[in-house]
């Protein structure tokens, strides 16, 4: 049974890997034995977190790459860098992500559209072309969107449509990249209350209990990196390799 979630000795890039989802998908990640190579802009936070996996001893080994996902060049750089260290580029994870402005449409500045789709929707395609060049013996991307990819959220029409964006980029991806026996899929995460998040909707811990309430999750609790991380361990381990071009809800709920 565990050689089904068994990666030791893969090569795995996280993007947006300095903190919340992105730090504990690498985490987990590493902890399945893959060497992981952690790229964000912020070269503090991925160098905390390629640090921690290495003293951990406990899978695999991290590397940090410096990286603006919005940038083709910093993506072909972060490919290189994982065949560079570890020989091989198996697995790929679209993580980095989101937006701090909330503005009905009509109202939001163009700049913010542009960067948005830039930083969500862009990156994914500068990131899997990438990554595909270097997966010679097949290999697993997962992208990560949102449930505002399919629920409306009032002020944020321009993350909803980026990641929207994703999830047909995701499909399609799955129908162009099959015969290299690339898959392709994408994670729909719920509510995870990780320092980002508080940020864009300016909450505080004391916030989240009446937020859970509201919500009322069947699950009775809302969601951890390590929550959306396990998923990700599925999609790009042998349990998931007749699972391709889906968009899977991690939520907590239906």
């Amino acid at each position: 049974m565990t050689d089904l979630f068994n990666i030791e000795g893969k090569v795995a890039v996280v993007t947006g890997a300095g903190r919340g989802i992105g730090e504990g998908i690498a985490t987990l990640l590493a902890s399945a034995g893959a060497n992981v190579v952690c790229a964000a802009r912020s070269t503090d936070q991925i160098d905390q977190t390629a640090a921690a996996i290495n003293s951990s001893n406990s899978g695999g080994q991290a590397v940090a790459q410096a990286t603006d996902v919005s940038r083709e060049d910093d993506m072909e750089a972060l490919a290189q860098r994982a065949v560079d260290e570890f020989g091989r580029l198996d697995i790929w994870v679209n993580n980095a992500g989101g937006s701090l402005v909330s503005a009905p449409l009509i109202e939001l500045p163009l700049e913010e559209w542009n960067k948005t789709l830039a930083v969500n929707l862009t990156s994914i395609f500068f990131g899997v072309r990438a990554a595909a060049k270097h997966m010679r013996d097949g290999g697993s991307i997962v992208n990560i969107s949102s449930l505002a990819s399919q629920d409306p959220f009032p002020g944020s029409g321009h993350y909803s449509a980026a990641k929207a964006g994703v999830n047909m980029l995701t499909k399609t991806l799955a129908h162009e990249l099959g015969p290299q026996k690339i898959r392709v899929n994408a994670v729909l995460p719920g509510f995870v209350p990780t320092e980002t998040v508080k940020e864009a909707l300016s909450m505080k811990d004391e916030d989240f209990g009446p937020l859970l309430e509201q919500l009322n999750l069947p699950v009775g609790r809302l969601g951890t990196p390590q929550d959306i991380g396990s998923c990700v361990l599925y999609l790009v381990a042998p349990a998931s390799e007749w699972v391709t071009g889906q968009c899977l809800r991690i939520a907590g709920t239906v």
